[in-house]
């Protein structure tokens, strides 16, 4: 078989003009990447990294000093005139909150609109249709469900009241 037959084939040819294209895609890709653009410089000043920006902003340094001064197991300490208490911890000193009457759920029925109600009654008053947001005593009507009813007041009490059993 001379050379000139080797070629002479239409397949054969297409074959070689495949691979002379992929030897050039291949070269230019290369190359490409070689001669990459430089990735800019960063100010050091705006550089973070993940633990910097899920921490926060740092606390204030300790004043090891005062807590010096001040010797936690110094005999001429003695312990506070009122007791610690927790943020929204209540002082004995403060005056009860009395909590006003709940009225009672005689039932509730849920529509497929959203326009809920329930039949409530306040002591021996009357009963009473109530929808969501109106009032009963000094309750507000938060929501209504299938036999429950939420209840909250002005100063922030909240009452989840359910349609008490048949026979109880």
């Amino acid at each position: 078989m001379s050379p000139s037959t080797r070629f002479s084939s239409p397949a054969v040819r297409a074959g070689l003009v495949a691979i002379v294209v992929a030897l050039g895609v291949v070269t230019k890709t290369v190359v490409d990447v070689v001669r990459a653009a430089p990735i800019p410089d960063v100010p050091a000043s705006t550089s973070m990294n993940v633990a910097q920006l899920t921490r926060g902003p740092m606390p204030p340094p300790a004043d090891i000093q005062s807590a010096v001064e001040n010797d936690l197991f110094s005999p001429d300490r003695s312990a506070p005139s009122t007791p610690y208490r927790m943020p929204g911890e209540r002082d004995a000193s403060d005056e009860p909150v009395v909590e006003p009457v709940k009225p009672a759920v005689l039932g509730t029925a849920v529509a497929t609109d959203g326009r809920n109600f329930a039949t409530m009654q306040l002591g021996d008053e009357r009963p009473v249709l109530v929808h969501v947001g109106d009032k009963i005593g000094e309750w507000t009507v938060k929501s209504i469900g299938r036999g429950k009813v939420v209840l909250v007041t002005a100063a922030g009490a909240r009452a989840d009241l359910t349609v008490p059993k048949p026979g109880t």
